[in-house]
């Protein structure tokens, strides 16, 4: 449609011409139009609109969440809500800490970063903000105030890693916003200036540039287009030609970001950076929602809808992450969930959002702890989780599945499992791997990230380090090799019948060159056990055209014991166990180490890998090994 629009304006605006060296100039001139607007079709080049987003009389300070709408609402709510009043005391003590903590500091340690700064400003400014709007205390908004402007006399906001400038202009709009009538007139310039050096400047030269992050399609996007939206609006009606051109761009940039929902809520980099990267997407559009009353169509991403069900199932029993990627096992309480359950009016996400909280003790933690009240939505039963699965297939660049036995069991059995694509954003080659936690004990572990400040960690070397191939994970080695880096792998089989879960996923092309099939089946019984034994869980894997032996490995913190036949092995860990029984004949279980090959990497010390390794018969192996609870 664009292409034809801009076809038809062609002709109506540029003359006719008539020799056939005219003809031939116009027609290169249009053959060059053309491949522009193809060309912002297909990379996704950022322009900016020219319909102002912004509205032509500004709303009050504060504007951005904390409205004085909002303020009511809250402040009234927790006169009966003893979970929303725990949240705020939680705040308050959390804001008297920081009155006596000290301003953040310009420290970049590994001579790249900024952001762990740019974070403690973001925690310090709005628990100080939001401190002095509850009680009136001016302690809270001076100290708020001392912290922006130290930070906004930093010489840079270190624009090469732009989430740091992100984080920080995220930081100081929101104290900005929040403070307006509290901060001098002489003390605003000088914050406006600030945001005009190291954000708005450096901001509109990448979107004018098509800088990497304005087109990628992962946390940076998200991140970088709400840091910077979130500072437009807060100096809006103070400077509105550049808060105008950074909303415009931003609104532009930030489907590209939000293209990974899609279709079932599902994120590539892994529930950790889910919920780094969705916050701020969720703050981007509350944002604009506050101040334009208007989404810009945001919410109707595909897949953002179902991107709560998404987190909810990637979380264990015990709260711990799915941490496939470079995620770390520990989970964070993200108030996105609040922000998706009014978005889409989905009770059972504010509900298990304040069970993570009183689980995790997590009141008041973190950066986003402010939205944790300005969010809050007290709706939700256990009723609202009889719709909700308790097994998923979530589709997308790297597919993924989650089953367990109970949502609200933190004994539950709890399995998540995934195919993939090993050149996502943070990916890891882990195509096949999984985790399993049973009795509050994580059984089968992924070792997560290494040092991301190790050389070519990101670049050329990423796939030799240990943590980050097949080697170190719940998954395949065939003849010591890694999976192909390029690899996409999809779930193909999806089912829940008669209480048994079962996701097949076509892992051949991970190992493209050394099999000629691999398919791994995993099953989950909800109905007690698998109908033979006590076997709650099993792993069946298929190889086919293969001349290597071929490595099943299950990386485990527990202790472990193996029978003296080698086909039996019983896990301990914290009072519990688990056992596992091995199908397949003539193989045995043995325990290796996981140390890595160089001393720079993490030793992943008290952890130890579960292993089986089989020669192949006639090309072929096959594994079967099943999960049972101790025999009672």
């Amino acid at each position: 449609m664009t292409l034809l629009w801009w076809i038809g304006f062609r002709r109506k605006v540029l003359p006719v011409y008539h020799t056939p060296s005219e003809r031939l100039m116009q027609m290169k001139r249009l053959l060059f139009s053309c491949i522009i607007v193809m060309t912002v079709l297909v990379t996704g080049l950022v322009v900016a609109q020219d319909a102002s987003k912004l509205p032509s009389l500004m709303p009050e300070h504060p504007r951005i969440f904390l409205t004085p709408q909002r303020l009511v609402e809250v402040t009234t709510l927790a006169e009966t809500d003893a979970f929303l009043a725990g949240q705020i005391d939680a705040l308050i003590g959390k804001a008297d800490k920081a009155v006596t903590s000290g301003v953040s500091q310009y420290l970049i340690p590994d001579g790249m970063r900024l952001l762990a700064q740019s974070r403690r400003s973001l925690d310090r400014t709005t628990i100080l903000a939001f401190a002095y709007r509850m009680t009136g205390k001016q302690e809270y908004a001076d100290t708020a105030i001392e912290e922006m402007l130290t930070v906004c006399r930093f010489k840079d906001w270190n624009p090469s890693h732009y989430l740091d400038t992100a984080e920080m202009a995220t930081a100081v709009g929101l104290g900005y916003d929040w403070l307006y009538d509290v901060i001098s007139e002489k003390d605003k310039t000088e914050i406006r200036e600030a945001f005009k050096k190291h954000a708005f400047e450096t901001g509109l030269e990448c979107y004018k540039r098509n800088n990497w992050w304005v087109t990628t399609h992962n946390n940076w996007n998200e991140v970088c287009n709400c840091g910077l939206t979130i500072a437009a609006l807060a100096v809006a009606e103070d400077e509105p030609e550049l808060a105008e051109q950074i909303v415009n761009y931003a609104v532009a940039s930030i489907p590209n970001g939000l293209s990974v929902y899609q279709p079932d809520g599902a994120y590539p980099e892994g529930p950790m950076y889910w919920s780094y990267g969705s916050t701020f997407s969720g703050m981007m559009i509350m944002a604009l929602r506050d101040v334009c009353n208007d989404d810009f169509g945001l919410l109707k991403t595909p897949g953002l809808d179902v991107t709560g069900d998404y987190y909810m199932g990637m979380i264990g029993p015990m709260f711990t992450n799915f941490n496939y990627a470079d995620c770390s096992e520990g989970a964070s309480a993200t108030p996105m969930m609040y922000a998706l359950s009014h978005f889409y009016n989905r009770p059972d996400y504010a509900l298990w959002l304040r069970k993570f909280y009183e689980n995790r003790n997590a009141l008041g933690g973190g950066r986003w702890a402010t939205l944790q009240v300005l969010w809050y939505n007290p709706a939700g039963t256990e009723a609202d989780f009889e719709n909700t699965p308790k097994a998923k297939l979530y589709r997308g660049i790297q597919d993924v599945v989650t089953m367990r036995t109970d949502w609200n069991d933190p004994d539950a059995w709890f399995v998540g499992f995934k195919g993939g694509d090993n050149k996502a954003n943070h990916g890891q080659l882990d195509i096949g791997s999984f985790v399993l936690d049973y009795a509050g004990v994580r059984w089968a572990t992924d070792l997560g990230a290494d040092d991301y400040n190790m050389p070519g960690y990101f670049g050329a070397q990423r796939f030799d380090y240990y943590r980050n191939n097949n080697r170190s994970h719940n998954t395949l080695v065939i003849g010591d090799k890694i999976q192909n880096t390029k690899a996409v792998c999809k779930i193909v089989e999806f089912q829940v019948e008669d209480g048994v879960t079962t996701a097949v996923c076509d892992m051949t092309e991970a190992y493209a060159g050394q099999a000629t099939l691999v398919k791994r089946t995993l099953k989950l019984y909800d109905t007690g056990n698998d109908g033979i034994v006590n076997h709650k869980f099993c792993i069946m894997d298929k190889i086919e055209g293969v001349d290597e032996p071929v490595r099943w490995g299950m990386v485990t913190r527990a202790d472990v014991t193996i029978t003296s036949n080698g086909n039996a092995a019983k896990l301990n860990r914290s009072g519990k166990e688990l056992w596992l029984l091995l199908m397949t004949p003539d193989v045995k279980f043995e325990v290796i180490p996981v140390t890595p090959p160089t001393e720079k990497e993490n030793q992943n010390q008290g952890y130890k890998m579960l292993a089986v390794v089989a020669e192949p018969i006639d090309g072929n192996v096959w594994f079967m090994v099943f999960f049972s609870a101790p025999p009672e």
